[in-house]
C-alpha cells in the first residue's frame, strides 16, 4: 500500500522510500510483545485520513496519537506523519 516515494515522520524519526518506511514499521512491531490501537476517532477527504489513536503497548504504556496519511492518485500511501498528544486524565 506503500508508494515507491513515501514520507514517513514522527516525533523520532523521518524516512523517505518504502524500504526505509517499511523498516521502520516493521520495528515498531517487533520492539514490543503486545501491541493494541484504538482508533478513537478519523477524518477523512478525497486524498487525506486523519485517525486519533489510544495506542497501547505491552499492556501498560498509553500514547495518544493523531496519523495524518495522504494517499496519491494512484491509490497507494505517500505519506503518514504521526502526532504525539496526551489523554484525558
Amino acid at each position: 500500500m506503500f508508494s515507491d516515494d513515501i514520507l514517513l515522520r514522527d516525533w523520532k524519526i523521518r524516512v523517505e522510500g518504502k524500504e526505509k518506511a517499511l523498516i521502520e514499521t516493521l520495528k515498531n512491531f517487533e520492539s514490543v510483545e503486545a501491541i493494541k490501537i484504538d482508533v478513537l476517532s478519523i477524518y477523512e477527504n478525497e486524498s487525506t485520513v486523519a485517525a486519533e489513536l489510544k495506542i497501547i503497548i505491552n499492556n501498560k504504556e498509553e500514547l495518544y496519537v493523531i496519523d495524518v496519511i495522504t494517499i496519491n492518485s494512484e491509490g497507494k500511501i505517500s505519506s503518514i506523519k504521526a502526532f504525539i498528544g496526551r489523554g484525558d486524565k
